[in-house]
């Protein structure tokens, strides 16, 4: 009866990991070391090269990351779920 009593002590205490089911996690992808191939800032939209020579053109999730980006730049870019760039980070630009 005491490991009943125990069992049900850890579930109402949360304790209980194992027995419960994992969340589920808001992932996202990034690709790095990408080059800017154009940048819209009205739709806001970005256009890039991955290492391997895919082009995409993506939505931004706010036209405010795509301030300062100028093509040629190389950076890395975050996706999230719904495609859409979330983040981006400058690795380094090309000298003007």
């Amino acid at each position: 009866m005491r490991p009943f009593i125990l069992i049900g002590f850890l579930v109402l205490c949360g304790l209980a990991m194992p027995f419960s089911t994992p969340e589920i996690s808001l992932a996202s992808l990034a690709y790095t070391r990408v080059i800017i191939e154009a940048v819209d800032e009205t739709v806001p939209s970005l256009t890039f090269r991955t290492p391997e020579g895919q082009v995409w053109t993506l939505t931004a999730s706010s036209p405010d990351i795509l301030t300062g980006l100028r093509k040629g730049d190389t950076c890395s870019v975050e996706l999230d779920l719904d495609d859409r760039v979330t983040k981006i980070v400058r690795i380094d630009a090309p000298s003007p």
